[in-house]
């Protein structure tokens, strides 16, 4: 979904949407994101890198 740009927007918004009605929720990604290209639902949560 991250990097899938024609839909990513719709489906970024859905899915935060969604997430918002659990107490907990989990973001994941196999390939490290630049701070840049965060999107704006996402860069206020916290960040864990696992090596």
């Amino acid at each position: 979904m991250f990097n899938a740009y024609s839909f990513r927007h719709t489906t970024i918004k859905n899915l935060l949407a969604e997430a918002a009605k659990f107490d907990k929720a989990t973001y994941m990604t196999a390939t490290p994101i630049e701070q840049e290209y965060v999107l704006e639902g996402l860069k206020h949560l916290p960040v864990c890198e696992i090596n």
